[in-house]
């Protein structure tokens, strides 16, 4: 508990920082933390021998990937399908060509780069300073109130073979607490930056993108247990790595950027 304190004391200023100055510095922070999440996956995947991954090749398509997502967002869906095909077609000329490396490759960069690179796209939105806060009071007011809910009330398992530890009741406490924050939020936002937005988008989004943030975090779960790790890295004391703290943002991120544009911008 007190690595985890010492790590949120240094890493929420940083983070408020980031995000406050926004484009480049902003643009630079999600490259550095896509990057070394997508070493902690392909580390993972290949500690099955049979896989076998360009990491490099992978971090430099990342970085394209967020260069043109922070300059088009028109060229993002294009860029994805070459992607694609570019992982497959790449696999013709590798000297053991593999369906499931080609596959591994693409998924790193989409399940990391693509889904939590959204957070850049939060800039082009009206209010989009304010709204962004959004994806971590989420994440992070659904990880606090469920483990201590499940710490002081958990009883009934909530998905056992992939994370025992986690309860429905724990489950439960994390989606109130949202709820609650994100409506917090909305009445700061409301009443002190007159910023008119319905609270009811608050109360949607604290409800439903919370459920959407833990199943990231049985997600991440789910590919440790078949890998047989216990963290994707050491980077954080007390929380493991890139992808064992973000692993609620990169499913949060999208949802709440997608609702927004649609319901509320």
């Amino acid at each position: 508990m007190q690595k985890r304190i010492f790590t949120a004391i240094l890493g929420i200023p940083l983070l408020i920082a980031v995000i406050k100055l926004g484009s480049i510095p902003l643009l630079m922070g999600v490259i550095l933390l896509s990057s070394i999440g997508l070493k902690e996956i392909y580390n993972t995947f290949e500690t099955k021998k049979e896989n076998q991954i360009n990491v490099n090749l992978e971090i430099g398509l990342n970085i394209l990937l967020l260069i043109i997502m922070n300059l088009n967002s028109e060229f993002i869906f294009p860029y994805i399908i070459f992607l694609f095909m570019f992982h497959f077609s790449y696999q013709l000329f590798t000297k053991n060509p593999s369906f499931k490396n080609a596959l591994l490759g693409f998924i790193g960069i989409f399940y990391i780069g693509f889904m939590l690179g959204h957070i850049l796209l939060f800039d082009t939105l009206i209010y989009g300073e304010y709204l962004i806060w959004l994806v971590f009071i989420v994440a992070f007011s659904t990880d606090t109130f469920a483990y201590f809910t499940g710490i002081y009330l958990g009883n009934k398992k909530l998905c056992p073979n992939i994370s025992p530890k986690k309860t429905i009741e724990g489950s439960i406490g994390g989606i109130f607490g949202s709820l609650f924050t994100c409506i917090l939020y909305g009445i700061y936002l409301n009443k002190v930056q007159n910023i008119n937005i319905s609270m009811t988008h608050f109360m949607i989004i604290g409800f439903f993108a919370s459920i959407i943030s833990q199943f990231g975090d049985l997600t991440a779960s789910l590919i440790k247990r078949n890998y047989g790790i216990k963290d994707f890295g050491k980077i954080f004391p007390g929380h493991g790595g890139i992808l064992d703290r973000f692993d609620s943002i990169i499913f949060v991120t999208p949802i709440i950027y997608y609702y927004i544009i649609n319901f509320i911008t």
